[in-house]
């Protein structure tokens, strides 16, 4: 077996699985395995915008379990919450997105 083989194995033996990282997320209104990093949370105030700050989130999930690649500016809901992608990069079968949402 190659080593790219053995890490998109370990993409559901490890990375996503619920013993060891991941949890279940509504992504889009379904159920799906994925990692919130909410530790990226990240709530600021800027002078060109006050009053506004603008939430982020870093979800990792498995690529083929979303019809396509989100693209920057694509709706997005988690756990019934509305965010807009504001990045997002594939690597060896998963998504790296990050969330972010404008609130005043």
């Amino acid at each position: 077996m190659s080593l790219k083989e053995l890490i998109f194995n370990d993409i559901d033996s490890v990375f996503l699985n619920l013993d060891d990282f991941a949890e279940e997320h509504e992504v889009n209104g379904i159920t799906l395995l994925c990692i919130v990093d909410d530790d990226r949370l990240i709530e600021r105030t800027d002078a060109a915008a006050q009053g506004t700050y603008l939430g982020e989130k870093l979800l990792f999930l498995k690529a083929s379990d979303l019809p396509g690649k989100p693209s920057v500016g694509f709706r997005m809901t988690l756990d019934g919450e509305l965010y807009y992608v504001r990045a997002c990069a594939e690597n060896m079968g998963m998504y790296e997105i990050r969330l972010g949402t404008t609130r005043t």
